[in-house]
Order: structure tokens, then sequence, then C-alpha cells
């Protein structure tokens, strides 16, 4: 099976734009709804235009894209409506010229994970898409951009949509994701760093810088006091519970894993590590890399890459630029090392964020050679829960402090302590590593012991853990205190590598 999707409008005709931008989500959906497709074995090809100035050429550059794809069975383009600005649901439709009984489906389905009101298929015969296509065509219209309550289920079922599209277009059945993580929202409070105290700022209207200070907490407590709860500038269960109900829905916590790599996508990342330059480099005092480090932290940067593009708030704080504190920020800390090298991390984007990933994989093997299931240092006293290190890169919770990062990733990767999700990484980290039952042992109990635990059995969440690190707390690791974590430009063209496989597949989420 062959489907075309192009996401409605284009970079220089956006559509409507309400609360949210029609284009740049009918893109964000466009990739999400192809990485599903390809998951299922679907030929997907997707298409963004961006070129266009005008709305008629617009259209003929998406119609001609569509049918210049040769044989294929289904044409979608993807949408969102508009009316006038709203607090009330007004709902997801789908319109067609011959297709109605699968855009009626499109649209029970899309009701059916979200609870947008379901307006139906709709008949339209003046819509030059519809009317264009030589393939049958369907035109999903997924919500209304100027309805806060659209916009809210939207958000919130955002996987389940495109999951849904996906799945009905196709005829096929996703294999399930494993089931969201049900968890509290971390407590914060005067002194935390992070996404989540963003968030925080930006549902309190004050100036997002993510640090948690005097202003903030002012803020804080006016808010509590405002809502009958305890003042005490505390951010907890009852006052996120609050900001969910006075401000609108708050996003999913933590957010779902993204859909595994297809084992096409994952044949090619990794054979392409396989090969690459940096797979037969001997790291200075520990030699070839095992297999499997190679290659998994090629599927792990991946996953990384992807997750960046759907502005996962992990990827975005490490791919935000050198901050110049060198006492906190490895990329500030290392600037010469990578100014030497022509890697600039000056600006915020993919390129800071794959330079981080090529520092963190010399530190893995200055700090385990590249061996997933490292117990902590023997030679060590280091027993606690909290500061046992472990993993590729000998990391320990007591690191958490930094970001409030780090507990949702504890939280979001926890099923890869049950039943190893392929979004772990750990078949692809084990090639060419044994491991000792000691190794696998960890340390005390409550969080600190689940860090252990997955950092070691869950490699995907190591890397990500660590990246996090490395751009607010780089003197946890004594390697890159004493700059002894390699930076090698062979890392830094797979890791080119790999995005280029990713764009090439629009394989995003």
């Amino acid at each position: 099976m062959k489907i075309v999707i192009s996401s409605g409008h284009g970079a220089k005709i956006p559509g409507a734009i309400g609360i949210i931008n029609e284009h740049k989500e009918a893109v964000r959906v466009v990739k999400q709804v192809a990485a599903n497709l390809q998951a299922l074995g679907v030929t997907v090809v997707t298409f963004e235009d961006t070129t266009s100035t005008t709305q008629q050429k617009n259209l003929e550059t998406i119609v001609n894209f569509h049918n210049a794809q040769g044989p294929h069975d289904l044409d979608i383009s993807v949408h969102f409506n508009a009316y006038v600005t709203t607090t009330k649901p007004m709902g997801t439709e789908c319109l067609y010229y011959s297709q109605q009984e699968l855009s009626a489906e499109v649209t029970a389905g899309i009701n059916k994970v979200s609870q947008l009101i379901n307006r139906g298929a709709k008949k339209r015969t003046d819509l030059y898409f519809l009317n264009h296509t030589v393939a049958p065509s369907i035109l999903i219209e997924v919500c209304f951009v100027d309805s806060s309550a659209d916009v809210a289920l939207y958000e919130q079922h955002f996987i389940a949509i495109c999951d849904s599209i996906a799945k009905t277009a196709s005829g096929e059945n996703l294999q399930p994701l494993p089931p969201p993580q049900v968890a509290k929202r971390p407590v914060i409070s005067n002194g935390d760093y992070g996404p989540d105290v963003a968030l925080l700022q930006q549902r309190l209207n004050i100036t997002a810088d993510e640090a948690f200070g005097s202003q903030t907490e002012s803020a804080v407590k006016t808010f509590q006091s405002t809502n009958g709860l305890e003042v005490d500038g505390v951010v907890g269960e009852n006052t996120w519970a609050e900001l969910d109900r006075v401000t609108g829905p708050l996003p999913l916590y933590p957010p779902p894993l993204l859909s595994p790599l297809s084992s096409d996508i994952v044949d090619q990342i990794r054979t392409l590590a396989a090969n690459s330059a940096i797979a037969n480099y001997n790291w200075k005092d520990r030699g070839k890399a095992p297999a499997g480090y190679t290659q998994g932290m090629a599927i792990a940067y991946a996953t990384a890459y992807r997750k960046w593009l759907i502005t996962d708030t992990t990827s975005v704080e490490c791919a935000k630029a050198n901050s110049g504190n060198d006492s906190l920020d490895a990329l500030a800390w290392y600037a010469d090392v990578f100014r030497s090298l022509n890697m600039n991390n000056d600006h915020a984007g993919k390129d800071t964020l794959r330079h981080l990933w090529v520092l963190l994989m010399g530190l893995g093997m200055r700090e385990s050679s590249g061996r997933h299931c490292e117990g902590r240092d023997l030679s060590a006293s280091n027993v606690s829960s909290d500061t046992a290190e472990a993993g590729l890169f000998q990391q320990s919770w007591n690191s958490s402090t930094c970001n409030t990062e780090l507990p949702k990733l504890l939280v979001e990767y926890a099923s890869g302590l049950e039943g190893e999700p392929a979004q772990c990484a750990l078949a692809v980290f084990e090639d060419g590593v044994s491991c000792t039952s000691s190794e696998w042992g960890s340390y005390g109990s409550g969080d600190g012991r689940q860090f252990q635990d997955e950092c070691k059995q869950c490699p995907q969440f190591a890397c990500e853990a660590a990246a996090v690190g490395l751009r607010r707390l780089r003197q946890h690791w004594g390697p890159i205190n004493r700059k002894e974590a390699e930076v090698k430009t062979a890392a830094d063209e797979l890791f080119q590598g790999i995005e280029n496989i990713i764009d090439a597949q629009q394989l995003v989420a």
C-alpha cells in the first residue's frame, strides 16, 4: 500500500492562525501520521509546500506533487478549521468528493480517541485538492484553531489522533505503544530549574526563563491565595491541579514514548553506524567501541533528533545555544575544543543538539568503554541510592536536582523496566557486550535505585539523562572537568547521516 500525505497551505501562506498555527500543526500531524504508517509497513510520501506565495500556486503545487508520485492508493491533505475565537468545543470533520465511508471512519476514529466533537464526513465538490488529485483523496480538518476547547483536546491527545488517522487510512492495526505512565508532576519550588518551571511561568503569565526565583514564588503565592490553596510558594499536586482547572489542561505528564522505529529504518541506521569512520576509531586509552555502542548511540540519537523535531522538551533543552556558563554547561566548558573543529554552538538548533551528542559519545567511551550495564566504580564509597553511579555515563540520581527534565525522563522511560520496549534500544547496545550479575545489581531503594536500573536496562534513557546533565551540571563528570572526553568529527558525520535518514523518511514520532 502507498499513501501520499501533505500539509495544507504552506510555509509562506500559513492558513488559519488562532491559538495555534494551521500550517505548522498540519506539518506536525503529517510527520506523526507518516511515522505510524511507516511502522505499519505502508509506503508513505510526505510533502510540505515551502515556496508558493499565492493560494492558487499553493494548491497547484500540492496537487502536482501528489499526482507525480506514481500509482498509489490514497491522497490525504491535512488542515485545521477556523471560525471565531471561542471557548466552546467545535470538532473535527473530514471532507470528500468520493470517499464518504473512509471520511466517516476518520472522524469517528478521531472522536473516539480525543472526544473532539464528530462533525462527520462532508461532501465537497468545490475543493481544488479533491477535484484534481488522480488517486482517491480526503481532506482532514483536525479541529478548530480558534477554539480553546478543541486545541486543549488536540494537544492532550495528539499521539492518539495521529495513530487513529494512520490506522483508518491504512486499514491496519498499529502495534500498541506501552501505556502512558500515570505520574504526578514534580514538586517544584524556589531554586528549581527546567521546562516544568517554564510551563508554570507561562500559565502564571510571567517571564518564562525556566528559573524558579523570587518573582515566580511571589506569583505562585498570589495564585494559591486567589484560589483557596495553602500559600507556601511550593507547586505540588494541589497547585498543579488547580492550574490545570483554571488555565486549561496541562500537557500530558510524562509524554508518551515515541513509536518505535521500523525494522527497516533500524537496519539502515545500524548499517550506517557499522560502516562509519567512528566505528573503527581507537578511543584514547579505551580502544575500539563495542559494535553495540556505536550502533546504539546512532539509534539513540535518531530518537533524540525525532524528539527535537516535535519540540519535545528534553531535546529542546539539549539543543539550546551555548549558555556561556562554563561552570554549568559542558558546551561552554568545551567551547575551545568545538571552536577548533568548526563546530559552532552559538545558536539553538539541531547542530548544537548533534554536537552535544558527539561529546556524549566521547564521554560514554571514557566512563564505561561503551558498556551499557557498567556498575558503579567499586573503588568508590558511593553506595547510597542517590550517589551510586550506573550505566554508560556513570551518572547518579543526585544529578536530578539540576533540571526538572530528569525526573520527567525517569517516569517517561519507566516501562523500560517492564518488558524492555524497543524505545530503550537495549537490544542494540547489547551487541558485543557481556554483563555480570554484579554489574546488574543496584543499590538502595526509591527513585535512586530506579535511576540505576533504568540507566543499565534502558540505554536510551541513560543517553537523554546524561545529555540534560551535561547542559546544567557538567562538573558531575570528572572526565568532562578534565576534558578527557574526546570530541570527534567522525561522530558528527555519523549523526548527520542519521538526520538525513530521518529527514528522508519524514520519520519523526
